[in-house]
């Protein structure tokens, strides 16, 4: 089994690796794509959207099919505003419209985070302080909206806010990680790839229907370590 990772930023290239690590220890990272024998995955980012699907993309796929050799190609992208049904269709229609085409027997996956990566880390119930002062910089946004008790991915951004879903799920995450004396940032987002963080993400998912973009990337990691 060997899978190639596009991931969308900085976030992803990050983690990854860290909750791979947890949920594939089956796998283990190569550093080039050339490199792929058996059980190994590589993760590329995109550096961004478009970029991700207007050159990341197309260079990825002229390496899997070179390589002949991997049985999925991982694309993660964040559905912003979008619904993840709707990024979805967009990656298609990009692949229809410009004619690429995957080696048949690699299988394309699309993991929409719904809204971004960020959005999933709001789901650890144990980091959630419940109790904000008012004079906190996460009470208002506590005020807004409970993601200790409401999905993370249903949140959309207050009236007014300046900046996309995203962003504000962003913001959000790091008013809620300050409240513990956690700094979160992009380039090194240390408590979020935890084993401990990730095993409460885990127990969220099972026990409520949140976070529906978050269970289909752990379904697709059961799928990979179990082959």
């Amino acid at each position: 089994m060997n899978i190639y990772f596009l991931v969308e930023g900085k976030t992803e290239l990050n983690v990854y690796p860290q909750w791979l690590s947890h949920l594939t220890p089956n796998l283990s990272r190569i550093d080039s794509a050339q490199d792929v024998n058996t059980n190994n995955y590589f993760l590329i980012s995109g550096l961004g959207y478009p970029r991700l699907l207007d050159v990341a993309l197309v260079n990825s796929v002229e390496e899997i099919n070179e390589c002949a050799n991997y049985n999925y190609l991982v694309l993660v992208i964040d559905s912003d505003d979008m619904s993840e049904q709707e990024k979805v269709a967009e990656i298609h229609q990009f692949i229809n419209d410009n004619g690429i085409v995957l080696n048949p027997s690699c299988q394309l996956q699309i993991i929409a985070q719904k809204s971004c990566m960020e959005t999933w880390f709001l789901g650890n119930k144990k980091i959630y302080t419940t109790s904000v002062g008012k004079h906190s910089e996460f009470y208002p946004h506590a005020k807004f909206y409970d993601v200790s008790k409401q999905d993370p991915e249903l949140m959309e951004k207050p009236e007014g806010f300046v900046g996309s879903t995203s962003i504000y799920h962003e913001t959000y995450l790091r008013k809620m990680l300050a409240e513990k004396n956690i700094r979160y940032s992009k380039a090194m987002p240390k408590e979020v790839f935890e084993a401990h963080y990730l095993d409460q993400l885990r127990i969220r998912v099972s026990n409520t229907s949140h976070l529906s973009s978050l269970k289909k990337f752990f379904h697709l990691c059961e799928t990979i370590a179990t082959v």
